[in-house]
C-alpha cells in the first residue's frame, strides 16, 4: 500500500467501509494530480504559519486539517488546529477558539480540542437565539480541584460566529465538558446555563416581572400567548442560591417573582421566591435534575 493510501486511511472517517469517503477520494485525486515538488514539503505548520499544499478545492483543504490532527500523537500537541467547524490556537497559558459552524458534529470540535492537548467532551446543545454559536462552559461535573483555573471569555470584535479565550490546565485529569450552542427547534427546551442567577432577569420585552406577584406575571405571559413554567428559587445569606422546577400546584398566586427567562421559544419560566408554606429548601444533590452535560453519548 502506498504512502498516499496510508494517508487516505487516516483521513477517511469510514476506514472500514468498502470505499473511501468522498472527501478522502477528492484529496487523493488532487494529490495524485499535483506534480511532485523538487524537495519534500512538510504537512505541518512551520513557525506558527500554515503552508498548505496547492490542492483542488476548499473540501480538500478541510481534509488536510483533519490529517494534521491524525498525525499528532507521535509529535505531541499542535500549537494550532483548524477544521470546518472550529479553529484553535494555543498560547502560553490559554487557547483562542473561533467557531465557524455551531451545527457541526460534536466530534469535529473534540478533534480540534484534543489536537492542541485538551482532553474534553463537547456537546452541541439547543440554546436561545442570542446564544447560538457560543462556547458554553467549561463544566467540571465532579468539581475543579487542580492547579490554576478554568473558564471561557468572549472576545470581540469577532468576524466569525464566536471568538473566545479558553483557559484551563492542559494536564487536568478530570472530566471537562463544553457546550456549543445550536438553534433550538420551535418549542424545544433550551439547555440550561450552569449556575444561572435569575435575579432581575426579564424574558418579556417592555415588561418587568421582578417584584410582581405570580398571578400578575402569569397573566402577562398568557396575554402574550406564552406557556408558563415555574421554578422555586432559594437564596442563602452567603449570596448563593438554588432553584428547581416545580409543578404549578406548588406555587401560590401571591408569591413574588424574582425573574423570568425563556426556557423555549414558546415558554417562559418564572423564578419564584418561596412564600409561606413552601417548606425548607431541599438538599440540592437529592433533587438534582439531569443536565445537558450528563449525557455524553451524542
Amino acid at each position: 500500500m502506498s504512502d498516499i493510501d496510508n494517508l487516505m486511511r487516516a483521513i477517511d472517517p469510514t476506514p472500514h467501509a468498502p470505499e473511501q469517503g468522498p472527501g478522502a477520494r477528492e484529496l487523493r485525486a488532487a494529490i495524485m494530480a499535483t506534480p511532485a515538488p523538487g524537495r519534500r514539503r512538510s504537512w505541518l505548520p512551520q513557525a506558527g504559519t500554515y503552508r498548505w499544499p496547492v490542492l483542488a478545492s476548499a473540501v480538500t483543504a478541510a481534509a488536510v486539517a483533519v490529517a494534521i490532527g491524525v498525525g499528532l500523537p507521535a509529535g505531541g500537541p499542535a500549537t494550532e488546529f483548524a477544521n470546518a467547524a472550529v479553529s484553535i490556537k494555543r498560547a502560553e497559558d490559554s487557547f483562542s477558539v473561533t467557531i465557524t459552524d455551531p451545527a457541526a458534529d460534536r466530534r469535529r470540535f473534540e478533534e480540534a480540542f484534543r489536537a492542541v492537548g485538551l482532553n474534553v467532551t463537547v456537546k452541541v446543545i439547543p440554546v436561545a437565539p442570542d446564544e447560538v454559536g457560543k462556547l458554553i462552559g467549561p463544566v467540571v461535573p465532579e468539581g475543579f480541584k487542580w492547579h490554576g483555573s478554568i473558564g471561557v471569555q468572549d472576545v470581540t470584535p469577532c468576524a466569525s460566529v464566536f471568538c473566545g479565550k479558553v483557559w484551563m490546565p492542559s494536564d487536568f485529569p478530570g472530566r471537562v465538558v463544553f457546550g456549543v450552542g445550536r438553534p433550538a427547534k420551535p418549542g424545544e427546551p433550551y439547555a440550561e446555563d450552569v449556575a444561572f442567577d435569575p435575579e432581575g432577569e426579564e424574558a418579556m420585552d417592555g415588561y418587568t416581572a421582578h417584584g410582581k406577584t405570580v398571578a400578575a406575571v402569569r397573566a402577562e405571559a398568557r396575554r402574550r400567548e406564552l406557556k408558563v413554567g415555574y421554578r422555586l428559587l432559594w437564596k442563602y445569606p452567603d449570596g448563593s442560591f438554588f432553584d428547581r422546577p416545580v409543578p404549578a400546584d406548588r406555587i401560590k398566586d401571591d408569591w413574588t417573582v424574582s425573574g423570568s427567562r425563556h426556557s423555549s421559544s414558546d415558554t417562559v419560566d418564572l423564578y419564584v421566591l418561596p412564600g409561606p408554606g413552601a417548606g425548607p429548601a431541599p438538599a440540592p444533590l437529592k433533587v438534582r435534575t439531569p443536565q445537558w452535560y450528563d449525557d455524553l453519548t451524542g
